[in-house]
């Protein structure tokens, strides 16, 4: 489905030759020889690393059409940035998303399926290689600031990080816009509720930090905010911007008719005038969240631009689910396979000259699952760490050939399966052991007419059905089968 390890900078102090004279250890030879000329000290020689650099930010329960806040992220974009129209996640759920995007695993192959415990959160999780292993193997320096996965609540860093700002999370329902605590390098901070501390400001102090750290050495910077998480606090300085600002609704808001839909969506009636106001007021909270985002990204920008290096480095945008806003009679919820869920903004800026052509938007189909070993690419990482992947897939690979597709389809949601076909909106199949979902996104974007129980479309949805089955099947590492 879509889109592209640590050394440290060799110190160049002064030597004994290119101290003062009289700061120099002094000795007999040395006094023996003070009338004679010094002898010329030959400079440090300085190896530049001409690796890319790559900023990956990923926000956190993003809409994919939220992005029209973010003016500075869309003005980085709009000289050679790519915007990713059919960009899904596999699994739309917090703690497995994000453990794909650092494996390049289905969540039925890294073993995270849900946010906690035992099936779920850090501690289902396998960390002895990630996209931060290889990469600090191979010589770049690797840095997270953000969020983590789910349960994390310890000092300890895991395998392959240079450096950790890590959200200390004990629930999904802590925002931690405010009175949180992090681990910075194994110890423990705390940050109260002073406008200051507002943490999506403090990671973007963070994240600029981490860059300023070591210039000459080539970096890959994992920016997680919380932002728009629900409960989605805006920054002090945005709140109320959209308070009053007329938003368009799609068809399916509220949806009227439901009895084409499986029986988990059908026992929902309409959404009652509270939940509605609840819901619109959620939907601008977070738009007003991006937009404090949007700020910090900006300023990371500006402090690579300053220092020459924004001209070597990739900024890869994403979320690591949707989110259900009212769509289908459906209270907020990411667990699914709308597309509300699974499909997620995915921007990439790459330096210039990396990939040829202007500002675009692409409609290929890629996914999270392709997110590592795109990076591993990107930053010349070869093989050895392409094979620890699943479905090192062509279909999204940017560098050298972006957005270059054969064929994918993707499985998601959390005790649903999906499978889509590769052409631009083509069938959709979200299989439910019977009570399944089938939709023709090209005439029905919305999703307001399935189509799985009409005989016409009964060879279509068993060919897909088989075509699910063996792409769940297909084992790590092994390019998943086209869809015939």
């Amino acid at each position: 489905m879509l889109l592209v390890m640590g050394c440290t900078a060799v110190g160049t102090g002064p030597d004994e030759g290119s101290q003062p004279a009289a700061q120099r250890p002094r000795d007999s030879a040395t006094s023996a020889t003070a009338t004679m000329p010094p002898r010329p000290v030959a400079p440090p020689e300085v190896v530049t690393d001409t690796r890319s650099n790559v900023v990956l930010i990923v926000a956190d329960d993003m809409r994919f059409d939220g992005l029209w806040v973010m003016s500075s992220l869309l003005g980085l974009a709009a000289e050679r940035g790519v915007t990713f129209e059919r960009n899904f996640v596999t699994t739309p759920l917090c703690c497995p998303s994000r453990a794909t995007i650092l494996t390049g695993l289905y969540a039925h192959h890294h073993g995270v399926l849900k946010n906690d415990p035992p099936q779920g959160g850090v501690e289902a999780f396998d960390d002895r290689s990630t996209l931060a292993t290889w990469l600090r193997d191979a010589g770049i320096r690797t840095g997270l600031v953000g969020r983590y996965l789910n349960g994390y609540d310890q000092e300890e860093t895991p395998p392959g990080w240079s450096s950790w700002f890590a959200l200390w999370q004990y629930s999904e329902r802590n925002g931690n816009y405010f009175n949180f605590r992090v681990s910075d390098q194994g110890e423990k901070r705390y940050f109260d509720g002073k406008p200051e501390s507002y943490s999506t400001r403090v990671l973007g102090q963070a994240a600029r930090r981490f860059v300023a750290e070591e210039p000459v050495t080539p970096f890959w910077l994992y920016l997680a905010p919380r932002t728009p998480h629900s409960p989605a606090t805006p920054d002090p300085l945005d709140l109320g911007i959209f308070k009053d600002r007329e938003l368009p609704l799609p068809p399916s808001y509220d949806e009227e008719d439901v009895g084409d839909k499986p029986a988990w969506v059908r026992e929902n009636g309409r959404l009652r005038k509270n939940e509605l106001d609840e819901i619109e007021n959620l939907r601008r909270r977070q738009l007003e969240s991006l937009v404090g985002l949007d700020r910090e990204i900006g300023a990371l920008a500006d402090a690579l631009r300053a220092d020459g290096r924004l001209d070597r480095t990739w900024f890869i945008f994403t979320s690591d689910n949707g989110l259900l806003l009212g769509e289908h009679r459906l209270d907020p919820g990411k667990s699914c396979a709308y597309e509300e869920c699974a499909r997620v903004p995915l921007v990439v800026i790459p330096p210039p000259g990396a990939v040829p052509g202007a500002a675009r938007t692409d409609e290929h189909l890629v996914a999270n699952i392709d997110l590592a070993p795109t990076i591993a690419d990107i930053m010349g990482v070869g093989p050895a760490c392409r094979s620890t992947v699943a479905a090192w897939c062509p279909c999204s690979r940017f560098p050298p050939r972006l957005g270059a597709t054969r064929s994918c389809s993707r499985h998601g949601a959390v005790g649903r399966k999906a499978v889509r076909g590769l052409a631009y909106g083509g069938p959709k199949l979200v299989d439910l052991g019977g009570d399944d979902e089938l939709y023709h996104l090209s005439s029905d974007p919305y999703e307001l007419r399935n189509l799985a129980s009409a005989q016409e479309h009964a060879a279509e949805r068993s060919r897909l059905t088989a075509h699910l089955h063996t792409l769940r099947s297909t084992p790590p590492g092994q390019e998943p089968p086209h869809l015939p």
